[in-house]
């Protein structure tokens, strides 16, 4: 099962504690070279010795009618980049999939060469054969599904998506090999090479396909996304030294115009951006609003640290503005001193070496481990005209004394919906991403989900939340179970993108009086589990224990309480 540590410094103290570390950065900022070269080469890959870090440790199972093996070794070096641990089991050559040898698993991968079945079937029979294998598959495992395969039916219809493979499989992927291979110009099929490796995939298209799996598909089923990229400015988003060469002077090189696109990029599918540099902050301001030829604008980032004191407390500051934990923040520079001081005072960030020219430093953020998403929702799309709004709702909270009129003055409507399918992918998001306000950490997945929707005794409830300055989307997320006349709140997680906005009481006591298991409860009781960055919703909850005075004991409260509750007026609600 899943093992994390806190990406502690490497042991020891002082002057050789710095230069272990150091060397830490060292390596890993050469290793860029290599892992993200526009066309990577195995002998390089062989010659890396990356320090072993793990953020987490799983098993996978491999359930396959083609060769496998080949790509273990080639999976190595970015998967330790990603700082994965990943341990494969696997299976034997199987085309009808089989799952009888079945252990239990963090993720499963289906590694498919679709040519073996078109001789036999048509690309629609196929794909319900699979997406029956995929069920029975499901009821063994809650685990997320890989499936990798590619379009063999190649006729007058042309290449069909593969994305339907999936349909009603909650927690089920498609990795098309075939498109990543199409999109980096290879050839994903060499029928001479399928005679000596058991595969037919391409020496070329395995280089492409392991970075694929490495630093994209694997760590966006594994690990937390990245929610914030942070840059520098100087000889990082340009060429040259802001300070000594002017406005005009420095230089925007294709690379650094294709890093700044991509940074936009980025932002458009919620991802935050933040610039951190050491410079005067009106020439930064000016040197933005003076340069049309820069992608990236002022107003394109959502915290700006310009100043001459240290990155480190900038960086703490960026995070707290955004509302986010510093795992979560992608930091980039040009300095590898300033690196290894961010990786010494901010273990938990994210750091990445820039290149001079740019060029690198764009493929680098194409692949850094985090960054690419499976989809991008509506919520996502929210969250940085969200976060802009958070200024006006503080200002309004210093003017407006009165809760109440408070809530009138922000127009707030909380939409709930009860085990809604369609709501999945954001809740199973929440469940995994939330660490400031969540109750029990069960970080629980699709699957895991869909369950407890298709449970009798059991309840799910989605929360979104708008009002006059933008839409927040969903932000939150509470499951219940009823055991005999008690109402236990398996999982409580709330947005940060959500708090400070004194509603964490409305929102969890609404929800669980609309659940329709909530009736002829005696008691509810909630699942509180310790962690390291949960404080927050420990403490809410140690603050609605004592508004409840003797009407508690041990997590469990009183039902008829709750059902008394009266939210605060001001606050609109829509049951969906």
């Amino acid at each position: 099962m899943l093992k994390q540590d806190d990406r502690t410094l490497p042991s020891g103290s002082g002057g050789d504690g710095q230069v272990g570390l150091f060397d830490s950065v060292l390596a890993r900022s050469q290793s860029q070279e290599i892992l993200f070269a526009e066309s990577p080469s195995r002998v390089g890959l062989q010659t890396l010795d990356l320090p072993s870090r793990p953020l987490g440790q799983y098993c996978a199972n491999v359930w396959r009618n083609q060769n496998f093996e080949t790509f273990e070794g080639l999976l190595k070096p970015f998967l330790n980049y990603a700082q994965l641990e990943l341990e494969f089991r696997v299976h034997g050559y199987d085309d009808t999939l089989d799952f009888t040898l079945w252990e239990p698993a963090e993720v499963e991968i289906l590694w498919l060469d679709s040519s073996r079945y078109t001789d036999r079937m048509a690309f629609e029979d196929w794909q319900g054969w699979l997406r029956s294998r995929l069920l029975d598959l499901r009821s063994r495992s809650t685990a997320p599904i890989l499936v990798a395969s590619w379009d063999a039916w190649r006729g007058d219809v042309g290449v069909r998506s593969l994305d339907a493979l999936v349909n009603g499989v909650p927690g089920a992927y498609v990795a098309d090999l075939g498109a990543a291979c199409h999109g980096e110009g290879v050839t994903l099929l060499d029928p001479r090479v399928a005679k000596v490796s058991g595969s037919p995939i391409s020496r070329s298209a395995q280089m492409v396909l392991a970075r694929w799996l490495g630093c994209r598909w694997l760590p966006g089923l594994l690990l937390p996304p990245i929610k914030a990229v942070a840059v520098d400015l100087d000889n990082t988003l340009h060429a040259g030294v802001l300070g000594e060469d002017g406005v005009v002077g420095v230089q925007l090189e294709s690379g650094h115009k294709a890093l700044q696109s991509a940074l936009w990029a980025l932002k458009a599918r919620g991802v935050f951006l933040a610039l951190v540099s050491r410079n005067e902050r009106e020439d930064v301001e000016a040197l933005f609003t003076q340069r049309p030829d820069y992608p990236l604008c002022w107003d394109d980032f959502s915290a700006i640290e310009v100043s001459w004191g240290s990155k480190v407390d900038a960086l703490h500051r960026v995070a707290q503005q955004l509302r986010i934990a510093l795992n979560a923040v992608l930091f980039i520079d040009d300095n590898l001193g300033e690196l290894a001081s961010v990786a010494a005072g901010c273990p938990e960030v994210h750091i990445l070496l820039a290149s001079p020219e740019g060029t690198q430093t764009y493929r680098a953020l194409q692949y850094y481990p985090g960054l690419w998403r499976w989809s991008v929702s509506a919520d996502d799309a929210h969250r940085i005209q969200d976060m802009k709004a958070n200024a006006e709702r503080d200002r309004l909270a210093r003017v407006v004394g009165d809760t109440g009129q408070y809530f009138q003055e922000l127009g707030i409507t909380l939409a709930l919906r009860y085990d809604a399918a369609a709501d999945l992918p954001r809740l199973a998001e929440l469940c995994r991403k939330t660490n400031q306000f969540n109750l029990a950490l069960r970080r629980y997945n699709e699957a895991d989900l869909a369950a407890f929707m298709a449970r009798n005794d059991a309840s799910v409830v989605a929360v979104s939340l708008s009002d006059r300055l933008s839409n927040s989307g969903t932000i939150a997320v509470l499951v219940a179970v009823r055991e005999q006349d008690v109402l236990v709140v398996e999982e409580l997680c709330i947005s940060c993108r959500a708090l400070g906005r004194q509603l964490e009481d409305t929102i969890v006591l609404a929800s669980l009086r609309g659940v329709m298991l909530f009736e002829g409860c005696r008691q509810v009781r909630f699942n509180i589990t310790e962690g390291s960055r949960n404080r927050p919703a420990r403490d809410w909850f140690s603050r609605l224990m004592d508004r409840f005075g003797g009407l508690h004991r041990d997590g469990e409260v009183q039902a008829e309480w709750i059902a008394h509750f009266s939210p605060p007026s001001g606050v609109m609600f829509v049951q969906e």
